[in-house]
């Protein structure tokens, strides 16, 4: 096997390990897309929900039944824009504080904004960005390292949107059953309707 054939053989796995990271890496960031546009969505069903309690509060009578309701309602809702708000931007630690991988970190990774915006200048960032391009195994470092780090802020994500869900399940089926609890109450009292939320 000739010299170069040992070299387009070495070049075409080095690129093949390359694309596979990167279409794991995108394939992260459309985790993320994701658990952000359900969590959006879910905020944005839970204030369509609540708007009820806006128009209708004038009409709830006050009886231990519906204190306790609203106050399960009341509570559990802000549990869940809690969660969908740590769901859009969850906490997490810095990689290298649980990997240990502080000294082999780049101090500025040329390849994402963080570390594109700690470069003081234009050509700082050129050549550290020409300096990373000259060793693959430095860009796929860098980019293993994001995946890494995106990984965790995917699991972070899911797990305050799985716990939203359940909480806003719970909101949605305590406002039914207050809904349900009105028709009944002012049906035992005769009126055919709720009462006209004026005045």
């Amino acid at each position: 096997m000739t010299q170069g054939n040992l070299n387009r053989e070495g070049s075409s796995s080095s690129v093949n390990v390359l694309s596979s990271v990167l279409r794991i890496l995108d394939a992260e960031n459309r985790l993320i897309e994701r658990a952000d546009q359900k969590a959006i969505s879910l905020l944005s069903a839970l204030g369509v929900f609540m708007v009820f309690f806006i128009v209708y509060h004038r009409v709830i009578p006050i009886n231990l039944f519906t204190v306790i309701l609203l106050s399960i309602y009341f509570a559990v809702s802000l549990l869940a824009i809690v969660s969908l708000i740590l769901a859009v931007r969850p906490r997490i630690r810095m990689v290298e504080e649980e990997t240990g991988d502080a000294d082999k970190a780049a101090a500025c990774e040329p390849a994402f904004f963080v570390g594109i915006c700690k470069f003081p200048i234009l050509s700082a960032y050129r050549q550290a960005l020409q300096d990373m391009m000259k060793d693959e195994a430095s860009i796929v470092n860098v980019y293993t390292r994001q995946i890494f780090g995106l990984a965790r802020v995917n699991a972070a994500k899911y797990r305050n949107i799985q716990r939203a869900v359940l909480l806003v399940i719970i909101a949605l089926a305590v406002e039914l059953a207050l809904v349900a609890y009105l028709f009944i109450y002012y049906h035992a009292q005769g009126a055919t309707l709720l009462p006209p939320i004026t005045g």
